[in-house]
């Protein structure tokens, strides 16, 4: 009851953010909170985790209603034992609604190339205690190497391999791929991939993954090449696909999210 009390109330709050005036009231109010203050996550599945506040990250990430349904998504298929990779991770929100499933029993690695992104992360696994989270600042790609890595900001959610659009600036940062990471930390049993349009490469470095049955996909898809090509390559390698709720899809998906698995 507590639980769904907690749900209801960030469903709320995520509702009421998107109405003009008070939304841009609500968005106001959080840009005064000092810069790296500590608060406690009070809505969502991150509920009772310690957040280190940096406005350059969205206010959604310490007020625990941000992206309900991906959150949903990853306490349902997490266990108290997986062992997630989360590529892409940005600030390390979805880390951290994943460490609370996973507890002590598994393992979280979290990529990020920004070294704002990595670092903020790792902050928030300490003040979090948690020891068994991991930080990767290189960014995932279809080789081992070096890349260009492009945002227009620090901190930016939309960050990417690859030159520069118009306002973007870019730096270079070190890339690897799955099957190099996972020879690293170990074999992931849920991997949560975002990465901006970059999606085909990073599962092109991830052939060894791919074959084996046991691993989970959560991906975002961000336009419909990149939907055509990623589903292409998952159903190649045999996996069903799915959408958040778990309902199978049949043709390419026209859904923003999909949940890959491979049957035993």
């Amino acid at each position: 009851m507590f639980e769904r009390k907690k749900l209801y109330c960030a469903g709320l709050l995520q509702w009421v953010g998107k109405l003009p005036v008070i939304g841009r009231a609500l968005r106001s109010l959080a840009r005064r909170y000092e810069e790296g203050s500590e608060t406690i996550v009070a809505v969502g599945y991150a509920s009772g985790a310690r957040w280190k506040r940096y406005h350059r990250y969205v206010s959604g990430y310490w007020l625990g209603q941000y992206e309900l349904p991906i959150q949903e998504t990853i306490i349902r298929l997490l266990g108290s034992e997986s062992r997630v990779f989360d590529v892409g991770a940005n600030a390390g929100f979805f880390s951290l609604v994943a460490a609370k499933k996973v507890g002590r029993g598994g393992w979280i690695v979290a990529f990020d190339p920004l070294k704002e992104n990595a670092e903020c992360i790792a902050e928030q696994f300490r003040i979090n205690s948690l020891s068994n989270c991991h930080v990767d600042q290189r960014a995932l790609a279809n080789k081992d190497g070096w890349d260009e890595f492009s945002f227009d900001s620090p901190g930016s959610a939309t960050a990417h391999l690859g030159i520069p659009a118009t306002g973007e600036s870019s730096i270079t940062v070190r890339t690897t791929t799955l099957d190099s990471a996972a020879e690293k930390w170990g074999i992931p049993t849920f991997i949560k991939l975002d990465v901006e349009g970059g999606e085909v490469r990073v599962l092109e470095g991830a052939t060894k993954l791919l074959e084996m049955p046991g691993v989970v996909w959560l991906i975002e898809l961000h336009n419909p090449d990149c939907a055509r090509d990623v589903t292409g390559i998952l159903r190649k390698n045999g996996y069903d696909i799915c959408d958040l709720k778990g309902r199978p899809l049949r043709g390419e998906s026209e859904d923003r999210h999909i949940v890959a698995s491979k049957p035993a």
